[in-house]
């Protein structure tokens, strides 16, 4: 049977990987990042984009407003996408262990999934939310990824790093670039990096009105996210934080198989190393108030500390883990992380119906520290609730609906019989993966 080929009449289809074979570890950690993901995220739903870069533009930059904006670059700005990706690639090598009936990799399998990935991140992008992250996931995963999977941990090692190397210069070259575009290109640039009061109102009143309106607005903005961002941004350094985590997988980092000792001095290496470097470039940026183009260099130091600081915020919520100090906590993370994929697209419908123009109407009233208080709203609920979720049922809603889609036959949604909503869960270091 080609692989990509579906199975022969009589042949079961291939099926999701049970429960008892999930990584605790990985779950936990992918609630991390699925929860600290929306601290950046809220940025971009109370207001323009613009200011998710340059805080001074819209709101002022002091008190509990500057701390909170300090707070989250340093902690969250970059390393949550970055844990969102390792973990996304660590999946390609659990799931290149899948194998059809004639003991071939289900190549088929994985590129149904990131094919319907990838319609259901446009829908979200165009109409729900345009800060989408599925597509370029998606992008990735039809690209490369299945055929990288295949390389020995230190080459994906070695090629992420550098991917992710050639993305920082994209951006660095971006703002040194300024200097040599025409009037009219420079002004064009401005208006998107760094907006005046009138441009900023431009991109406000379509968020404050009808849904049609928002929808037609940021089109043009969407497309130009999966294709020319796309190519300098997203395939650079998501991909290749995916090929770092393939390898961390592949080095049992991920699936929590390291000694305990080894994480403790993982996270203490990335923290040491990255912090300052992400603190000394976030005080630079204050000094030169986020100007555009200035902060593409200035960027760089959390760019690349963010690498080291998200592989210490993964290694630090294993050795938690394998401890077991996290306890109840840890057991949310790992429901929150296990339906990452309905978490994170109902963070999307329920934020921007709350500060879009059709919902609540409160797009640009609430600052960086008020921001804070919405995002740990949505943390208690998600911590609550997918635990009880997955009481009664195997799967979030959207987990689900992918699976049935990439098996091509409806998933069994509800248990048999339910289970504790906050049972300890076992694991830790077993084969599989979510």
């Amino acid at each position: 049977m080609h692989p990509m080929s579906d199975p022969a009449p009589g042949v079961p289809h291939p099926s999701p990987i049970g429960e008892s074979k999930r990584l605790i570890t990985m779950d936990a950690v992918r609630g991390l990042a699925l929860l600290g993901i929306l601290a950046m995220n809220i940025r971009a739903f109370a207001g323009p984009f613009a200011t998710y870069m340059n805080p001074t533009l819209l709101w002022s930059y002091q008190g509990a407003d500057k701390w909170a904006y300090r707070f989250t670059h340093v902690l969250f700005d970059t390393k949550m996408m970055s844990i969102f990706a390792m973990l996304f690639g660590a999946g390609v090598v659990v799931w290149s262990a899948k194998r059809s009936q004639a003991d071939r990799p289900t190549l088929w399998l994985w590129m149904r999934r990131m094919f319907w990935l990838l319609i259901i991140g446009m829908v979200h992008a165009y109409l729900i939310w345009d800060g989408d992250i599925l597509v370029p996931y998606a992008l990735c995963g039809l690209l490369f990824l299945w055929w990288a999977r295949r390389l020995p941990p230190w080459a994906l090692l070695a090629i992420g790093l550098v991917m992710v190397c050639i993305g920082g210069f994209f951006w660095a070259g971006y703002g040194l670039s300024f200097e040599k575009m025409t009037p009219e290109q420079q002004v064009k640039t401005l208006a998107q990096m760094q907006p005046g009061p009138e441009e900023l109102r431009e991109e406000i009143a379509p968020h404050l009105g009808p849904y049609i309106e928002l929808v037609k607005h940021r089109a043009p903005n969407v497309a130009a996210m999966q294709t020319k961002f796309f190519l300098m941004f997203f395939l650079w350094r998501s991909g290749g934080m995916m090929l770092v985590g393939a390898a961390l997988m592949k080095l049992g980092f991920l699936s929590g198989r390291l000694k305990t000792g080894a994480y403790a001095a993982i996270a203490l290496g990335g923290y040491a190393l990255g912090l300052p470097a992400i603190i000394y470039g976030l005080a630079e940026l204050e000094r030169a108030s986020f100007n555009f183009p200035q902060r593409t260099m200035l960027d760089l130091y959390n760019y690349f500390g963010s690498v080291l600081v998200a592989i210490a915020h993964a290694a630090l919520v294993v050795l938690l883990i394998k401890v077991g100090v996290l306890g109840l906590l840890g057991r949310a993370l790992a429901a929150v992380g296990q339906m990452a994929f309905t978490n994170y697209l109902v963070q999307s419908i329920l934020l921007t119906t709350i500060f879009y123009g059709y919902g609540l109407g409160l797009y640009t009233r609430h600052a960086y520290s008020e921001q804070l208080l919405f995002v740990l709203g949505v943390w208690v609920l998600q911590l609550i609730i997918s635990p009880l979720w997955l009481s009664r049922f195997h799967f979030g809603p959207f987990e689900w609906l992918w699976r049935t889609l990439t098996y091509m036959t409806p998933q069994p949604m509800r248990r048999a019989v339910p289970r504790p909503a906050f049972g300890r869960p076992t694991g830790v270091g077993e084969g599989g993966a979510p």
